[in-house]
């Protein structure tokens, strides 16, 4: 027998922009959009009155260190998953560092998949990674393509003993085989060969600042050097390359540029990199840590400037937890480099979007139909449209939120987003037409988060 639920009454955000109406939703899928008059309801289990609230796509983080299994007192993909319906997040990606062990080859992955059975408030899908040690084994590789959403590789140190950096030489393999496979292949783009001895400098100058000696050590050249030598090696193999947290629009304009060349190339930034800069970073040391760091305050604006020209494909959180001690250390260089921040996302774009003027509709499909369509899975999700999953967020620009540690639900309760205001709140959350969290009761005790199974082509294939 078909379940119906309706969502009437909202300023339902399409292809054409907002517009007044409401929506049915036949099995968690969305059935049609109908325009309306406003019409008084009492909410039950077969109707949601949105009225007042603006109703989006459930947004995709793409980019998120839940850390399970293996480290689940950093966060693990309860609090994660939890937090990130919260804020309005109905999908994630979750990375391949960070859990113990990492996903560097078919055992870990299997593990790990079988491990989140039944464990996440939001769907989900997993990423693969890339190493000097896992791409000599290309079979391996090919199995695992199979199963995960893309690949994730390091051109620098990434501070987890098992999942070491891509060597330039390996790089090349990397490429080849993602490229082979059809596959996204993302990096962490910054030069291990400039900031080793630039880091191994500035810990010797006992009389520097270290604040400020920890961002010398990792300047935008050393994203800019490790993005060209990327960009060169996958012109060369017609690797499909995704940047993730860039931090600079000197970075940026590098890509695009490769884009008009005709390359397969998408760029990500944060939120952290859009609110946040350095002084910020001076002044509250560890919990604003991050690689790469925090930029000026005129980078920052470089990168509005790229939202606004369209040269940024997605925003994800990067959220990289932590326990509280490994930020509360005495020295900058020994603390863990991650922001925790996946339940304020989109209130913190959106809010900080608002004060600058900028319309949603040039923020939106940053987290919702432009992950979709580069991660292959916008038959499922990703837009308010016929035939896909009712994944939606409920949006008051009415209220307002305030981000205390008390209504913190990822595990560690602490976040550089702590005690900001933002001109908005989020009211409902439903994942494929389940509500996961109301402002009024919380969120679900239920489970609804499923694995996403990779669309396949006519052919058989699996999109990248």
């Amino acid at each position: 027998m078909s379940t119906e639920l309706w969502v009437k009454n909202g300023y339902v955000f399409t292809e054409e922009g907002f517009r007044y109406a409401s929506i049915r939703i036949i099995d968690g899928k969305i059935d049609a959009l109908y325009e309306c008059e406003p019409e008084p309801i009492k909410e039950n289990k077969n109707s949601i009155d949105a009225s007042g609230c603006l109703v989006v796509p459930g947004f995709i983080d793409a980019h998120v260190h839940f850390n399970d299994p293996g480290r689940t007192e950093w966060e693990g993909i309860e609090t994660g998953s939890r937090a990130a319906a919260i804020g309005g997040t109905t999908t994630i990606f979750d990375m391949p560092l960070n859990c113990s062990p990492s996903i560097t080859n078919l055992k870990n992955l299997q593990s790990k998949t079988a491990y989140l059975t039944s464990k996440s408030h939001v769907d989900y899908a997993l990423w693969g990674g890339m190493t000097d040690d896992s791409v000599k084994n290309k079979a391996e590789l090919d199995q695992m393509c199979e199963v995960i959403i893309a690949w994730k590789a390091f051109m620098s140190e990434s501070g987890i003993d098992d999942f070491p950096f891509v060597s330039p030489g390996q790089l090349e393999q990397a490429m080849k085989i993602a490229a082979q496979q059809r596959k996204i292949l993302a990096l962490h783009a910054e030069w291990e060969e400039e900031i080793q001895p630039l880091t191994t400098f500035y810990k010797r100058q006992n009389s520097t600042n270290e604040r400020k000696a920890f961002l010398a050590s990792r300047p935008i050249s050393a994203e800019e050097k490790a993005v060209s030598y990327a960009l060169e090696k996958a012109a060369k193999y017609g690797t499909s390359l995704h940047f993730v947290h860039i931090s600079s629009a000197r970075v940026v304009k590098l890509i695009q540029q490769a884009k008009q060349s005709g390359m397969d190339v998408t760029v990500e930034t944060c939120p952290h990199y859009l609110l946040f800069d350095e002084e910020d970073f001076l002044q509250t040391g560890a919990i604003l840590k991050c690689a790469p760091p925090l930029r000026s305050r005129e980078v920052v604006e470089g990168l509005w400037e790229c939202i606004a020209n369209g040269w940024i494909d997605t925003v994800g959180s990067d959220h990289s937890p932590c326990p509280y001690y490994m930020k509360n250390t005495n020295s900058i260089w020994e603390a863990w480099g991650g922001i925790q921040g996946v339940q304020f996302t989109w209130l913190a774009l959106l809010d900080e979007a608002m004060k600058r003027s900028v319309p949603f509709k040039d923020i939106l499909p940053l987290g919702t139909a432009n992950v979709a369509d580069l991660f292959g899975i916008s038959g499922k999700k990703g837009r308010i449209q016929t035939g896909l999953d009712a994944d939606l967020a409920l949006i008051s620009l009415d209220e307002t939120t305030t981000a205390n540690q008390q209504c913190i639900a990822f595990r560690n309760q602490y976040s550089p987003y702590e005690n900001r205001k933002f001109l908005l709140k989020i009211k409902k959350t439903l994942l494929r037409g389940n509500v996961i969290y109301d402002d009024q009761t919380g969120a679900a005790t239920k489970k609804y988060g499923q694995y996403i199974q990779l669309r396949e082509e006519a052919d058989g294939s699996v999109p990248h």
